[in-house]
């Protein structure tokens, strides 16, 4: 098999709407997730169902027929429609070419999946690219169940469906309703016949979930039964909704306008087969697929994947909105065109959520309850705050974030409801109770797993930068408006203050990673990057250099940054095994991909004046280059949350994470700023 395949297999495609509703599978459309189907819905609150599986498809030619489809049981793959795929292509959206065995021209399928934009709806495109006439029978397998969880093998034998089957004008609509907790759905197939049909796909098996440690068999059912002949060049068109579908043809309409815009890959087969070519004309040796301006379009697209309901979608298919992953996103979207609402919407609404002088760290989603435990979340937003005023330069804007950050200031500084606390030297200090208080902030029966109480050093270094976003707004209202406006004096002398303190951390080449009362806590970490990494800057260009090596040395590798280095005794090899297992190896040494973000920028910090535009765009180039090629091979539809700490490194955690994509588009356009000349 070659490398193409190989890469394709084991990533997976993703597709998005802005409601937080996805579609999510694998290069060969084998689920190994629970997660993995073609529609799992979304509302306003992030509250997911999984509702369409995949589809049975047996395709007939002659009185011959074969499957494009696969289960995973626990003793084999049945049927084995993995073996008629040709190729697979995860952008700009999934695209799966499938053949009779062996792979002839004769014989072509193309199959394309498509998520509307702003409703819970999937578009599946069946097309002859062969040279005959072709039957297809499908059977859509649903679960029609909450997002994270399976239907119980033998639950769906005796539970009562109320299905319903009609045919107005120029397509035919299906619908179902599930009986004991009311979850419905609704189908269009455009041409063609549905009927009623009714089995159960016992005991499907999810190896991923199982590999884990969670519960990995489920049923699936069907429900109906659609047919529909392909002429050669014909197409057909599926339709699954959480909503009812009036007006097939507009839909599907508005869902390939979605993507007509967006570049295909160079061996896309657009038209049917002629002369015996088709096969021959498709990549099969691992070259560029998308050249260079088509990878930064699919980039920016990728990027967008996560937006929804005014708000950032943290990563799929696990998370709903995070403040602190949302607030490193809308630094990215910052650069993103005609993005400037969104970011405002998106910062409005945090806003609306202050609660005594803090942002929430999640917000509530799929049961669970917003929280707010992060002091960074808020710390970020003062500093985004500051980014989106550059950008507006408006009076009305200025005088406005002026007084909601002084409000927020107030709030952290004098703050009795949360477990932190200003110290005499300006630092901010966690609690032991809030060891949990940063991004590194798993815990195991309530207790921190990588505790960070004390002063860590990039809660410290964002309270610093937050401090001179609040005084540089003040100076830029008052050159806005020509009118006077002195930045409180007690948050002047506390920046001061807090920059001071900053050099405390400073030891032997490096930052500690938190000061507890007077003793500095010396773990090599990537919280001295991203202190380093902000605006505002409290250290030295040497010292930025110093950190900068060491952590080149022991933490970076091709997929991100490692959180702890190898030379610790704690450091985890691997991200694997039970939820335990996995929760100990996440913040130490597990390797995160949006940590290159600071690590590029702190290398353009460090060596700015030093080395040419040239030897930095090179160096740059050089440290995200892994996934950039992936891109462009079409490897990848997205990047992962982590990966293993040591090589081999494999992606792990949420196969799509945001602020992962985040670090690459921010990166890739200060290379394209650098390249400019600007």
């Amino acid at each position: 098999m070659s490398n193409y395949f190989m890469e394709t297999h084991h990533h997976e495609w993703i597709l998005t709407n802005r409601r937080g509703g996805y579609a999510l599978g694998t290069g060969n459309l084998i689920n190994q997730r629970k997660y993995h189907g073609l529609l799992v819905s979304s509302d306003s609150k992030f509250n997911r169902l999984h509702l369409v599986a995949g589809i049975e498809e047996k395709v007939e030619w002659r009185g011959e027929f074969f499957h494009l489809d696969s289960n995973n049981y626990s003793n084999c793959i049945y049927p084995e429609g993995f073996l008629h795929l040709v190729k697979p292509w995860l952008r700009p959206y999934p695209i799966f070419l499938y053949s009779a065995l062996p792979h002839q021209n004769d014989i072509l399928i193309l199959k394309e999946i498509m998520m509307d934009e702003s409703t819970n709806t999937t578009l599946v495109k069946y097309t002859n690219l062969g040279h005959h006439l072709l039957h297809f029978e499908l059977h859509p397998k649903f679960t029609m169940i909450p997002h994270h969880e399976l239907n119980k093998p033998g639950t769906l034998d005796f539970l009562n469906f109320i299905t319903e089957i009609e045919t107005p004008d120029k397509f035919t609509r299906f619908s179902v309703q599930r009986q004991d907790n009311n979850i419905k759905l609704y189908g269009a197939l455009l041409s063609g016949e549905v009927i009623p049909n009714r089995y159960v796909y016992y005991n499907v098996f999810y190896p991923w979930e199982v590999m884990s440690g969670y519960e990995g068999i489920g049923d699936q059912i069907t429900l109906f039964q659609l047919g529909f002949d392909l002429r050669v060049g014909q197409s057909n068109y599926l339709l699954f909704s959480d909503t009812a579908i009036e007006d097939a043809k507009t839909l599907i309409e508005r869902i390939e306008n979605r993507y007509a815009d967006l570049p295909k890959p160079l061996d896309y087969p657009y038209a049917p087969d002629k002369n015996d070519t088709l096969l021959n004309t498709l990549d099969y040796n691992d070259n560029i697929i998308f050249p260079y301006d088509n990878y930064l379009k699919i980039l920016e697209f990728a990027l967008k994947d996560f937006l929804a309901n005014d708000d950032i979608v943290a990563g799929f298919p696990f998370y709903g909105a995070w403040g602190r992953d949302t607030m490193v996103v809308v630094n990215a979207l910052l650069h993103c065109p005609n993005q400037l609402e969104t970011v405002e919407k998106i910062l409005n609404k945090y806003r609306s959520y202050l609660k005594n002088g803090l942002i929430p760290n999640m917000i509530a989603e799929s049961g669970r309850e917003t929280n707010y435990d992060s002091v960074d979340s808020t710390l970020w937003y003062i500093i985004l705050l500051w980014k989106l005023g550059k950008r507006k330069q408006t009076v009305k804007y200025w005088k406005d974030v002026i007084a909601l950050t002084e409000e927020i200031i107030t709030g952290i500084l004098h703050n009795e409801f949360h477990p932190f606390s200003v110290r005499y030297d300006g630092l901010i200090e966690l609690h032991p109770d809030f060891a949990h208080g940063t991004w590194m902030d798993v815990r195991i029966d309530g207790k921190a797993i990588t505790p960070r109480n004390g002063a860590p050093v990039e809660i410290n270094a964002l309270w610093y930068n937050a401090l001179c976003s609040y005084e540089a707004m003040c100076l830029a209202y008052c050159q806005k408006s020509r009118k006077k406006y002195q930045a409180k004096e007690e948050f002047v002398q506390l920046k001061e203050l807090v920059k001071q303190s900053l050099q405390k951390f400073y030891q032997d080449g490096y930052l500690a990673d938190r000061i507890v009362g007077e003793e500095l806590i010396m773990e090599i970490r990537p919280n001295a990057i991203i202190a380093l990494a902000l605006p505002w800057q409290a250290f030295s260009q040497e010292i930025l250099q110093q950190v900068l090596e060491r952590s080149f040395k022991e933490l970076y590798t091709n997929y991100g940054i490692r959180t702890l280095s190898p030379n610790d005794i704690r450091f985890h090899k691997k991200y694997y095994g039970t939820q335990k297992e996995r929760d100990l190896a996440y913040h130490n040494g597990s390797v995160w991909a949006w940590l290159l973000g600071p690590f590029c920028g702190l290398y353009e910090r460090a060596y700015k004046g030093i080395k040419t535009k040239e030897e930095i765009i090179e160096a740059l180039t050089s440290f995200i280059s892994t996934f950039r090629n992936s891109f462009m091979k079409g490897h990848i539809a997205s990047i992962a949350e982590i990966w293993d700490g040591d090589a081999p490194h494999f992606p792990k955690g949420a196969p799509a994470q945001a602020w992962s994509v985040a670090a690459l588009y921010n990166i890739e356009n200060y290379i394209l700023f650098l390249q400019e000349g600007k």
